[in-house]
């Protein structure tokens, strides 16, 4: 049964060679769940400063940029992170993701994602 608590715990973690010092200033980190099998908008993302990877979050229905898209609203979600060089949430070239990983909620253990492991 879903509830407006619906937490997703998510660790993330540059792989090796990943050197923060050679990063632009405007990069950050994006964690985002979103319907598995589903449209590409997100119902649930983060953004993130450099300095404070690695990351260990919750993803809640806090964290949806649309009122009508909820992560408590699915059983199944993708998640992923994305080292976006620009800042900007939308992949740009030159960004570097995790490999999508599928949750099924609730979720009691952490998703480990790891950005630049191919």
């Amino acid at each position: 049964e879903a509830t407006s608590t619906t937490r997703l715990p998510v660790e993330v973690a540059f792989a090796p060679g990943i050197d923060i010092q050679q990063l632009p200033a405007t990069a950050r980190v994006f964690v985002i769940a979103r319907a598995a099998g589903g449209p590409p908008m997100p119902v649930a993302v983060q953004k993130h400063e450099l300095s404070a990877m690695p990351l260990s979050v919750s993803l809640s229905d806090a964290d949806s940029p649309m009122p009508t898209a909820k992560l408590s609203s699915l059983q199944d979600v993708e998640v992923i992170a994305r080292l976006s060089m620009s800042g900007i949430a939308n992949r740009q070239e030159g960004d570097i993701e995790s490999k999508p990983v599928r949750v099924k909620l609730p979720a009691t253990q952490a998703s480990k994602l790891v950005i630049g492991n191919e």
